[in-house]
């Protein structure tokens, strides 16, 4: 007589692979909305993140059937790339005296070459910025101030000027022809003070990017657990051993995070330099980034292909930033060692300066707005003033062109809220679910799945751009019956931008999903499911309305950031008539009156943004370096 074996759940066999098949399944069944989520997004950023980066890397490292090393030789052989020396422009400060009514100083910095350009740059930036954010975040988180609220408030504006527009600003107030040389100091002083290469781009790098480092340490500041500063004041420390040995190594996080956001960014910033090279910098045009773009464009309309010296420096790039992002993650985990516990123990020991000492931290904190809004001023000026006139004659003809689609840049701003504006329904749909399942749930390779939607904040828009060209330069159009569809950049851009724009700032969203969910209790959704409410009912009729408010902040930031990306614009767009405003704002030689137009606009969208995200999520700063 036969008889029936019956396998207990757990173990179906002594074949592990088809335990897993098995138990992969019961997954599935037992919760196939989450599961579709997962596949659709890993699908998703698999074929539009991970294969064009991963093509990027083959390129750099396999040409023609072998590893390209004469293109690694042809690079490091060249000057334009590689000058260690500095001998093509040796001089740090030159004075010229060619003029009789003024003498120009002219504080250049030197001039290594592409690759090590971009790496001073990043470097120096980085430096600056770490030295201003980490003293700005001390005084604010462990000095008593009178109207410290309001000081805050105020720095935080840097943030609301994207950086490449700052270098039209800058060049509007502070340039050769600016209004501060032209009309004060050489009228009154007889002299003009310009920064240029090296050196101005890291000061319109580090008058943004300080305020990131800010963030993150003051927010590790303010989460440090009061008790251990208070036990090492009662065990006889003085206030600076205090802050060397307890509280910066408890913002230490903080710190790291922040520098190391703030290098990718500088080295990856591809408008800024873009700017300046516009107005003739030599320096400018000597960054990996401007680099990239230039010789993508001749590549492109004289051979058709991308050459491997190109996807050696986009695989630099890469590794750079997912090393970085790495790092960042690492340091961002170890924040909870410092984090408040339960019951927070003990206040925040703060110094109470006198008169003399408030008068001197003001002093502080007025020559570092004044100096970080230089490029705020000048594009408020300028968009208001007729170029090159003095007295300043104002006018409202800049931002009359901005409406103007036969003569203006009426057709760049349709473009570019089209574009920015459909990616950002994409994302707000695919980041809220992105985010539900990576709160809630728990599956084999989470980790992973976390990291592919939060990486692409690191990944450097030129080298993504690299890789759509590669992966859809030579595709053509797919006949769909009523309309056509390609993926080709060249042939039809928007459709792979708008993916760009998705992929690019999906982070932004999704973190500030992904916060929202960890302070909505899941007991709410035990609750529904036990009353019989499907997973699908669920998630529209409990989970979208309790993190409605964090959806839409993170949808205002990806939105602005979407408006404003610069560089998979620059490598994609090959035509005018797809152009956006940043596209139109890289021909920084035509009429700077009406680029700083366009500058407000986005600048005034930026800050209407983070203004409600503060308000919405009190200032987390997750929110704003999506990380």
């Amino acid at each position: 007589m036969a008889t029936a074996t019956i396998i207990p759940s757990g173990s179906e066999g002594n074949n592990p692979i088809v335990d897993l098949l098995i138990s992969a399944w019961r997954n599935v069944r037992d919760d196939p909305v989450s599961w579709t989520i997962i596949f659709v997004i890993t699908a998703f950023f698999g074929y539009f993140l991970i294969v064009p980066l991963v093509n990027v890397v083959i390129a750099a490292l396999w040409q023609d059937g072998k590893f390209p090393i004469e293109a690694y030789q042809a690079m490091f052989n060249r000057t334009t790339l590689w000058d260690p020396g500095r001998v093509n422009d040796p001089y740090f400060i030159r004075i010229d005296a060619s003029n009789e009514n003024y003498t120009t100083y002219l504080i250049k910095g030197p001039d290594y070459g592409t690759f090590l350009n971009t790496i001073a740059i990043g470097l120096l930036t980085t430096l600056l910025s770490l030295l201003i954010g980490i003293f700005t975040a001390l005084i604010m988180a462990r000095v008593e101030l009178p109207g410290k609220a309001l000081l805050g408030g105020f720095l935080l504006i840097p943030l609301v000027l994207p950086p490449f527009v700052s270098g039209v600003g800058y060049m509007a107030l502070m340039g050769e022809n600016g209004i501060i040389n032209n009309y004060f100091l050489a009228e009154f002083l007889g002299i003009k003070i310009v920064l240029q290469g090296m050196f101005a781009l890291v000061f319109v790098q580090t008058a943004h990017y300080f305020t990131l480092i800010y963030l993150n340490v003051y927010s590790s500041l303010m989460n440090a657990d009061p008790s251990l500063e208070e036990a090492a004041e009662n065990m006889g420390a003085n206030r600076l051993r205090i802050m060397r040995n307890v509280t910066l190594p408890l913002a230490l996080p903080g710190i790291a995070s922040g520098t190391i956001l703030v290098l990718i960014l500088a080295m990856e910033d591809l408008g800024t330099p873009a700017i300046f090279a516009g107005f003739g910098d030599t320096v400018a045009k000597k960054t990996i980034t401007y680099y990239i773009l230039t010789s993508v464009r001749s590549s492109l309309s004289e051979s058709g292909t991308i050459p491997a010296e190109l996807s050696i420096l986009s695989a630099f790039l890469l590794i750079m930033s997912i090393i970085g992002f790495m790092m960042i993650r690492k340091y961002v985990s170890l924040r909870q060692y410092s984090m408040i516990s339960k019951g927070r123990a003990g206040t925040f020991r703060t110094a109470k300066p006198g008169r003399r000492g408030i008068a001197l931290i003001y002093f502080y904190f007025a020559t570092l707005l004044g100096l970080s809004l230089i490029p705020h001023f000048g594009i408020l000026i300028a968009s208001l003033t007729e170029p090159q006139v003095w007295p300043l004659v104002f006018t409202g003809e800049n931002y009359a062109l901005l409406f103007d689609f036969a003569n203006g840049f009426g057709s760049f701003i349709r473009n570019t809220l089209v574009f920015a504006g459909i990616s950002t329904l994409v994302i707000v749909v695919l980041a809220t679910f992105a985010g539900y399942v990576a709160n809630r749930k728990e599956f084999p390779g989470k980790s992973a799945f976390d990291t592919m939607i939060t990486i692409p904040i690191a990944i450097p828009g030129v080298v993504l751009g690299i890789g759509y060209l590669q992966m859809f330069g030579g595709t053509g159009e797919i006949n769909l019956g009523l309309f056509t569809f390609t993926l080709n950049p060249l042939i039809y851009a928007p459709t792979i931008l708008i993916i760009s724009y998705t992929v690019r700032k999906f982070p932004f969203t999704v973190r500030s999903v992904y916060a929202g969910l960890q302070q909505t209790d899941v007991v709410l959704e035990e609750a529904a499911a036990n009353m019989g409410a499907s997973k699908q009912r669920t998630i529209g009729g409990i989970v979208i309305p309790l993190i409605a408010l964090n959806i839409i902040a993170g949808a205002l930031i990806s939105l602005v950031y979407n408006m404003s990306e610069v560089s998979t614009t620059l490598i994609l767009v090959n035509t005018q008539t797809h152009g956006t405003v940043t596209w139109a704002m890289e021909d920084a030689a035509g009429e700077i009156a009406a680029l700083a137009a366009m500058g407000m606009l986005l600048m005034a969208l930026q800050a209407f943004s983070l203004l409600m995200t503060n308000l919405l999520l009190k200032n987390r700063a997750e929110a704003i370096t999506g990380i």
